[in-house]
């Protein structure tokens, strides 16, 4: 396959590639069981920058990634930049000991401790390394010849290269980013975030003061978890499900609403499909409904049933004032004598209508308004057709009715 350099990113999950080779580190420490293994090399020519890792499990499986950034970077910064993507991967892969091999002994020796961190932006790079360690068992970092590193330096220079070949799937993404400004970002995006009093209580036993909002709390906890940073929650028939912040469950909503194979989906169809991809929050129906309704394409092109659900007849009257419709219209705006509901009649015939405003919908008010607008104005009729309300569907309304005779 031939990768043009002008693409911003490549990922390539399953490769031909047999590793590094001819490595001068002790074979046995590299292949030790239960420990991870990452190479990374960073690449800068011009004004493009690169840079490509590969991440090796204890089992051999081999993740092959080549990142172009699009944002300029200094040759340090790539090599900082890359072994953090690295980490990163190795993090979400739930990877416990990590090995890295780097070909830049200032990105080495400042982990170490060994050269001193003079630049404010390095420091800064330092810093968010060191603290991506501690979330696993053990973390080595450790400096590797260019020559024993060439796979990573190949994917490294996809940057710098007009064309490159590579056997593999290969998908795509963009770096926009330097990793320590994302940091700060996430920070203010999290503030109010559904998952934090959820971590507070987790993490912290942090509760709040309201009795209702912490018994809340407490029950939402008992079906979460946290594990390496990252809050799943517990389905009955499913695997653990990823929780999702709000930037996130748009674009879960996006791409399988509307993404590759893209079904347009609505109600809780989606939602549901979102569940079996492994992704929950707490109001996921009700925002997959939402976000169908807001789809242009669904607005176009859905289809629209027509049908009437049951086979319609037609209702006359020959007789006027003889068959009357009766129903109830509320909540209205509240208006003299605390009026909130309007009780209304319509006779098939004529079309009539009588209507009075009612402060409560009671069966003692539609008796009245019938006795009083019906029955002393036009007579008594024959039928009363209604929507089997509570008001005309009672016992003291159906008493009404068998007096007057009619149904």
């Amino acid at each position: 396959m031939v990768i043009k350099a002008q693409a911003l990113a490549y990922f390539v999950v399953k490769c031909t590639f047999s590793g590094p080779q001819d490595l001068t580190l002790d074979e046995q420490l590299i292949r030790t069981p239960g420990i991870w293994k990452l190479f990374v090399d960073g690449s800068v020519a011009g004004k493009k920058c690169g840079a490509g890792l590969i991440l090796s499990s204890p089992e051999g499986f081999e993740i092959c990634q080549a990142i172009i950034f699009d944002f300029p970077l200094t040759n340090n910064e790539t090599e900082y930049e890359v072994l953090l993507a690295g980490m990163k991967l190795a993090r979400s892969l739930e990877a416990k000991h990590l090995r890295a091999f780097s070909n830049s002994m200032l990105v080495v020796k400042h982990f170490s401790g060994e050269y001193e961190q003079m630049d404010p932006q390095t420091t800064a790079y330092a810093t968010k390394i060191k603290d991506a360690s501690l979330s696993f068992g053990t973390f080595e970092l450790s400096q590797i010849g260019r020559e024993n590193n060439g796979w990573a330096d190949a994917l490294s220079r996809l940057a710098s290269a007009k064309t490159q070949s590579l056997t593999g799937s290969i998908y795509l993404t963009e770096a926009k980013t330097p990793s320590i400004e994302k940091k700060e970002c996430l920070e203010i995006r999290q503030g109010a975030d559904w998952m934090t009093p959820l971590r507070n209580y987790l993490e912290k036993d942090i509760l709040p003061p309201n009795r209702r909002e912490e018994l809340k709390i407490k029950y939402r906890a008992s079906r979460s978890i946290i594990i390496n940073g990252r809050m799943y929650h517990r389905s009955f028939s499913q695997p653990l499900l990823r929780c999702l912040n709000t930037e996130e469950q748009y674009q879960a909503l996006e791409a399988v609403h509307e993404g590759i194979c893209g079904e347009h989906l609505a109600g809780w169809s989606l939602a549901f499909k979102i569940l079996r991809q492994g992704f929950f929050w707490p109001t996921l129906k009700v925002d997959a409904s939402e976000y169908a309704k807001k789809c242009v394409q669904c607005q176009l092109f859905a289809t629209v049933p027509r049908q009437p659900p049951e086979e319609m007849t037609s209702v006359l009257s020959p007789i006027q004032f003889a068959m009357w419709a009766v129903d109830i219209v509320g909540v209205l705006p509240t208006s003299t004598k605390q009026a909130r509901y309007c009780i209304i009649a319509i006779d098939y015939m004529t079309k009539w209508v009588e209507a009075r405003p009612l402060s409560a919908i009671t069966e003692e008010a539609a008796k009245k308004f019938f006795i009083e607008q019906i029955i002393l104005r036009f007579g008594i009729p024959k039928i009363c057709i209604s929507n089997n309300g509570t008001q005309f569907n009672g016992n003291k309304f159906r008493k009404f009715l068998h007096h007057f005779g009619f149904k």
